[in-house]
Parts: structure tokens; sequence; C-alpha cells
């Protein structure tokens, strides 16, 4: 049997940074210039372990294949979700003076919370897990479990590793941060309203909520 190791593919270029920006400007809204940094990096490498060469090149789904989005890529999900935690914070920063919120680890998680996806939607990957699921699992990992590792292993904190592999299955069966709670509220809330709204393919939409209905798009 053939073992594999999840390497980078090919080496992080200055134009890889630029476009991982571009794509996901919402990154700039983490405060701790050495973090942001930290967060670029974590895409980057992410990136570079797959086939994907930015990230609007990912397809816009939540789990390979359900749900998914009607039209746009990855890009739109992360950057809406991120967008969304800052709105939850921000209500109960507001309301309730006494919270505490650690702006740094918000926004370096949100911005993180899927940086395992190119890993786990990457064709070659996807392809060779079909062939021979026995060998090596369907995925090997999932995308928190490998996005935990891609934050871990560019030196990002431990808190923001806990937001990527917290953010979906994984965090039910574990204490979650306050942070990640807030994470997870963003990003499951984001599906369950781009679904509500019609805005996710209906054949894909099982996954959700079962009592989710949708409304018919505007042509």
């Amino acid at each position: 049997m053939i073992q594999h190791y999840s390497r980078p593919r090919r080496p992080v270029t200055d134009l890889l940074r630029q476009n991982i920006m571009e794509d996901f400007p919402e990154i700039a809204m983490v405060p701790d210039e050495a973090l942001r940094e930290k967060v670029v990096d974590a895409w980057a490498y992410s990136l570079c372990c797959s086939d994907f060469t930015r990230i609007s090149e990912i397809p816009p789904d939540g789990n390979p294949g359900a749900p998914v989005l009607r039209q746009g890529t990855q890009a739109d999900h992360l950057r809406g979700v991120l967008r969304y935690a800052k709105v939850i914070a921000l209500e109960f920063e507001q309301a309730y003076p006494e919270t505490q919120i650690d702006w740094n680890i918000l926004l370096a998680g949100a911005a993180c919370h899927d940086v395992g996806k190119p890993y786990e939607f990457d064709p070659s990957n996807r392809q060779r897990w079909a062939a021979a699921p026995a060998d090596s699992g369907f995925p090997t990992f999932r995308h928190s479990v490998f996005g935990m590792h891609v934050c871990l292993t560019v030196g990002l904190p431990d808190e923001v590793a806990h937001i990527a592999v917290g953010h979906s299955f994984e965090g039910q069966h574990m204490g979650v941060s306050a942070e990640c709670t807030i994470v997870r509220q963003a990003d499951h809330g984001w599906w369950h309203v781009a679904g509500a709204l019609g805005l996710i393919k209906p054949e894909t939409m099982a996954g959700l909520a079962a009592n989710l209905t949708a409304r018919k798009p505007a042509v």
C-alpha cells in the first residue's frame, strides 16, 4: 500500500500571497500585524498543499458536494463568515459592556476556519480517496482537522487552530471557546440563511437543517 504525505507541492511566492489578499481582503481586519501575516502564511501553505493556486479557484461548497452555492467561489463564503462573526461579536460587546472578546483570535480564527479546504477539495486527493477509500479513508482528513494542522504548522496560536477544528462537526465533541462559538454560529448561520434565500442548489441542501425551506431566487 502506498503511503502519502501532505506536503507543499510548490514554493510560496509573493504573487500567491498577493492573490490571497486580493481574494480575501477581510484578512486585513485582523488587528495584530504579525498575526495577520500568519493568517496569510496559513492560506499560502494550505494552497501549496493542493493544486489550487488561489482561494477563488476552490468550489463554493460547505463540504465537497453539499451544500453548494448556485454561483460564486469559496472566497464568497469565507468573506461572509468573517464579516458575520464580526457583527455578532460587536452586537454583544456593545450591548453588554462587560463582554470580553479577543478580537485577534476571533478574526484570525474566522479567517482560518476553512483553511483546510484546499486539501479536502483538491481534485487529485479526492480521486485517490474515491479509488481506494479503505487505504487512507475518504477523506483522510476533513478540512477542519487539516486546517488545525495548517494553523499549528505555520505558527498560529492554539486558540486559532482550535477554531479551525472546532467550527464544524468536530466541535460537537469538544468544549469550544467563546470565539469558536461565535465563528461556529457565523459559519452555520451563513449556510442556513443562504439556503433559506435560495442561494444554494436545492439538490445539495439535505445536510442543512431539516426544517429549512428555500425561497425561489429572482431570475
